[in-house]
């Protein structure tokens, strides 16, 4: 792929189109270390190499190299406090449509992701239990 043609950022990393500060990088996995629009000291992204837009494409082996990838680097970053943050779809959040997930390190409360919403009053659950079992099982 020659330089620029990915539209990809993280497709780009992957092509050596895009150097960033790579503190993971397997065969299927890559983690960098977030320069620009970093949300606390120590915040890093972790991707599949494949492209795929949505954590559901993610092949399983991907999958199963991507939680201990983050649990490494975390304990690496001696950090005891942290937000795992994965988004699908533009609705959850979502701006690079590569399937990525953020390590973000709270070293004191205004840094990293700050919660400030609260559950939705009356939202009704009746049933969702007894439909995934049913949808699970097939």
């Amino acid at each position: 792929m020659s330089a620029g043609a990915s539209p990809c950022v993280l497709c780009q990393i992957v092509c050596g189109e895009l150097h960033v500060d790579l503190v993971v990088d397997t065969e299927r996995i890559a983690g960098f270390v977030v320069r620009r629009e970093a949300y606390s000291r120590g915040h890093c992204v972790f991707f599949p190499k494949r492209h795929t837009s949505s954590l559901h494409d993610v092949d399983d082996l991907d999958l199963a190299e991507l939680l201990p990838a983050i649990k490494t680097v975390a304990a690496a970053l001696e950090v005891t406090s942290y937000n795992v943050l994965q988004s699908n779809g533009a609705l959850a959040g979502q701006t690079v449509f590569h399937a990525h997930v953020h390590l973000i390190p709270k070293t004191q409360a205004a840094d990293g992701l700050c919660r400030d919403n609260q559950p939705s009053p009356g939202i009704d659950q009746t049933g969702i239990a007894e439909r995934l079992r049913a949808r699970l099982a097939r």
